[in-house]
């Protein structure tokens, strides 16, 4: 009790430079926050695409991927394929101030079984897209940045198919994180609108297993390996692995501005105290000859660090965690579609207080170590 009486003392006495080394952390720790919430957010959509037993066919060569639509019931049709849905691109702007959407056209009958994230589905919701031609499933994320509710009709100036601007009415929300950022539709109202009847950009399929799968693709690659529009084939894994290969770069940059941060906290933190323990030199003294031992002083200026990091840890991801609720609500005066597409869970609110008190901890281990050391002669030589 008396040593925690001291440390909130100590702490108290120095508001000045407490509070501008509170707020260094809480602004480096809010940057943390923010860089930490794109990698996780990467991870996770990287991390929730990986089957083994989920096979996708693209064209060969031609990028992006499109291939003739004749093929689709030929390779449907291949022993051991067990399921299988299409794919159509269909993107553009879905207001005048830029704001970007994506669709994917397909299937609506198995829509729940060939999407994984979209297991917990509403059947309800597939019966009622059988029903509205122009229905859309639109994700979450798109919804709260848009304001939109159920039931609304919105219309996307294409970008992706010229002078095909297409009206939807929404239908309902996708499930989840995983596709919460884009919006399914019927395909055929797809073909129909855009007048893209003959080609398709990827067939996905169902099998059993890996091994299944494995003969499944070389059978299907072999199918149309003398036919003008070649196909590849290869597991969702493996698709997965080759976007996560591409965005390896960015994360690792990301990953680099992270140490960054947290090497500026450390230093931040350690030159305060260093300077704190110079002013109060005086005081060690003091404490030694009123019996207090080195490990008590050591402890001490550990513990204000700690203290001041793990106060500014919480802050500064509390800050940024709140932002993103506020964002995601419409409650701010600019909305920040970056929060959208990045939005702050609340375990990052944990990280913030583990990570601030971690910098404390280490930045104030030196300072500390020559505070423990302060020797009585030498520190009252310096008074007067």
């Amino acid at each position: 009790m008396k040593f925690l009486t001291l440390l909130l003392r100590n702490v108290g006495r120095n508001k000045i430079r407490t509070v501008l080394t509170a707020l260094a952390v809480v602004v480096l720790v809010a940057i943390y926050t923010l860089a930490s919430a794109v990698t996780d957010t990467i991870n996770h959509l990287v991390g929730s695409h990986a089957s083994q037993s989920r096979l996708m066919v693209l064209e060969k060569w031609v990028v992006p991927s499109q291939f003739p639509i004749r093929y689709v019931p030929k390779i449907a049709d291949v022993d051991g394929v067990a399921d299988w849905t299409v794919w159509h691109f269909y993107a553009g702007l879905l207001d005048d101030a830029g704001t970007r959407g994506a669709g994917i056209a397909t299937r609506m009958e198995n829509l729940r079984e060939m999407h994984p994230g979209l297991e917990e589905l509403d059947p309800r919701l597939i019966k009622a897209m059988q029903r509205e031609r122009t229905g859309a499933l639109v994700g979450q994320r798109i919804l709260d940045q848009m304001n939109w509710q159920v039931g609304q009709r919105f219309r996307v100036m294409s970008f992706t198919h010229l002078n095909k601007d297409l009206e939807f009415k929404i239908v309902g929300t996708l499930p989840g994180d995983v596709w919460a950022h884009n919006f399914f539709f019927r395909d055929d109202y797809y073909q129909e609108a855009c007048d893209d009847k003959d080609n398709v950009a990827i067939m996905w399929l169902q099998v059993a297993d890996e091994q299944n799968g494995k003969r499944v693709a070389a059978e299907v690659e072999q199918m149309f390996a003398n036919s003008p529009a070649k196909v590849r084939v290869e597991t969702e894994s493996a698709g997965v692995a080759r976007f996560a290969g591409r965005t390896n770069t960015i994360v690792s940059i990301i990953n680099f501005v992270v140490a960054v941060l947290l090497i500026d906290m450390v230093i931040v933190l350690a030159n305060s105290i260093n300077m704190t323990v110079r002013e109060r030199r005086s005081e060690m003294a003091i404490f030694k000859i009123l019996g207090f031992q080195p490990s008590f002083i050591l402890a001490m200026v550990i513990g204000e660090a700690v203290l001041i990091g793990a106060l500014g840890g919480i802050i500064g991801a509390g800050t940024t965690y709140g932002i993103s609720l506020l964002n995601a609500a419409d409650q701010l005066p600019v909305r920040m579609s970056f929060l959208l597409q990045f939005p702050i869970p609340a375990k990052f609110l944990l990280h913030g207080l583990v990570v601030g008190a971690s910098v404390g901890l280490i930045g104030s281990a030196i300072p500390a170590a020559h505070a423990q050391r302060v020797g009585v002669a030498e520190a009252f030589s310096r008074v007067g």
